[in-house]
């Protein structure tokens, strides 16, 4: 507060108003009301708050943005309690700080023409690290907000999720750089030229989705939405009152002869590799005469290792067990707890009493389909992970969750849309088996095909076909980064010549 106070009393209240109306506006791109037309003006409001900030009030101006919009859109957060809502709201919050504080040393007015390709270049950045590391979180992203334009999101299949970055950020900032007082007489060219290059990215687009062929294959799979809630009110005996009515809407689906059943993440919350549990999953397998893929637990087998992974069990028609998948990409808090050992005093807050297990790397399991690469629940958020997966030879990709735990908020959505990313980047089906909802069939476009909304119980059958093409973002993974990097580190080089625009 002691850098807001050195601004003079107008100029205080003035970027104050435009900082929080840049994180409003934000927020309003994102499901409830999902206008995504809001993303692409968002930044509009902050970027002429920067305009002449030094960097520690710039990077104020930022940290006040991202409070605002992650408070708005994680407010589900609170169903945990306010600490958790506060401090991961302050951690996302910091990569707009730190954006707005680069943007002092890259922006238009500072190195010319080419701040136009530094700054979103930046921003681009700046979200690929969001998908990092142990405490990786990615949600409310550029990308994200726009799930829900199936035009727009088909440049992910060349350039993943970053080019959508770029894009929506450079068009934001041709907006300010446009209309502000800016004395380069050149900035109607960079106008022209975002222009042409949003113009591109549509009719890409528009003519991908035009020859885009119907939803559907030779290969059948049913998607089990048991609508189970055992997270708030815990039930009696639940792991044998779970079994009893999957076992039951697996029967019924099995009539369609379905080469693969999914169920969701962690069905039965339970050691499910006992020999008690095991028989009973390779007798309904049997009894299906269909693969089934089955959420649970699985203890380690390691002595050195206490605990059990976040698994999925994948069992063939004839009973026989294919594979196992154990979950990689934990939730902090959730499954683990960053530095359990060191902040005793957080064992006050009712966390979880054993960290769950990662493993080391991702593995596919061989189905009926072919090759399936699987994400568990949070794994969906990071485009990596699918991207690996089918690289490393999957047809089709499932992702399992539990989401009752957001009740009825947004987040259960938003959860579903990070999906919709992953089908265009990989051009893959994707499977979506949610135990309270959303669960859904995603065509390679992003299209959900086939739906069930939250806290339903029911049955997809949907019709898909295993791919095998890979697309550019497959193949070469986060490029566009990379060329991003490289466009930051000239701007920086530039910015510390002493160029300005007018230079």
């Amino acid at each position: 507060m002691i850098l807001w106070c050195n601004y003079s009393a107008a100029m205080q209240k003035r970027h104050l108003i435009l900082s929080i109306t840049s994180g409003l506006i934000m927020a309003l791109s994102m499901p409830k009301p999902a206008i995504w037309l809001c993303a692409w003006v968002g930044l509009v409001p902050l970027l002429i708050a920067l305009r002449g900030a030094t960097i520690k009030q710039a990077a104020l101006c930022g940290l006040v943005t991202g409070l605002v919009y992650y408070g708005i859109i994680l407010y589900w957060i609170t169903l945990f309690g306010y600490l958790p809502w506060i401090l991961l709201i302050i951690y996302q919050a910091l990569y707009f700080a730190l954006f707005a504080a680069l943007y002092t040393r890259l922006g238009p007015e500072k190195i010319g023409l080419w701040g136009y390709i530094a700054v979103p270049s930046v921003w681009t950045i700046l979200q690929f690290i969001r998908t990092l590391g142990a405490y990786a979180f990615i949600w409310g992203s550029f990308s994200h907000t726009q799930a829900n334009n199936p035009v727009i999101i088909q440049l992910a299949s060349i350039t993943g999720i970053w080019g959508i970055e770029f894009l929506v950020c450079l068009f934001n900032l041709v907006i300010i750089c446009t209309l502000a007082p800016y004395t380069d007489k050149r900035r109607g060219m960079p106008a022209v030229i975002v222009a042409a290059i949003t113009l591109a990215a549509v009719v890409f687009g528009y003519v991908t989705l035009a020859n885009a062929p119907e939803p559907g294959g030779s290969a059948r799979v049913a998607v089990i939405q048991g609508n189970m809630i055992n997270d708030f009110h815990p039930i009696p005996n639940y792991e044998a009152h779970a079994f009893e009515t999957y076992s039951r809407m697996s029967l019924q689906a099995a009539r369609w002869n379905p080469d693969l059943i999914v169920w969701p993440e962690t069905t039965l919350p339970t050691n499910i590799i006992t020999p008690g549990w095991e028989d009973v999953i390779e007798q309904l397998a049997k009894s299906a005469h269909s693969d089934l893929l089955v959420g649970g637990y699985d203890p380690s087998m390691n002595p050195a290792l206490h605990g059990s992974y976040n698994s999925l069990n994948l069992y063939n028609a004839n009973g026989h067990k294919m594979g196992v998948y154990h979950k990689v990409q934990l939730v902090p808090f959730g499954e683990f707890v960053p530095l359990r050992d060191q902040l005793p005093f957080l064992q006050n807050y009712g966390i979880r009493p054993e960290d769950v297990l990662a493993a080391k790397s991702h593995k596919l399991l061989r189905s009926s389909l072919g090759k399936i690469g699987v994400s568990i629940c949070f794994e969906s958020l990071f485009p990596e992970i699918a991207r690996t997966e089918t690289r490393s030879g999957a047809t089709a990709l499932v992702v399992v969750t539990n989401d009752a735990w957001f009740q009825r908020t947004q987040a259960a959505r938003e959860h579903e849309m990070m999906s919709r990313l992953r089908a265009v980047e990989n051009r893959r089906y994707v499977i979506r088996a949610a135990g309270t909802g959303i669960s859904a069939v995603i065509d390679p476009y992003g299209r959900p095909i086939a739906e069930l909304g939250i806290f339903k119980q029911g049955v997809i059958r949907q019709r898909i076909s295993p791919i095998t093409n890979l697309t550019i973002f497959t193949r070469f993974g986060p490029w566009f980064v990379y060329v991003c990097l490289m466009a930051a580190a000239a701007g920086l080089i530039i910015s510390r010549s002493g160029k300005t625009a007018n230079s």
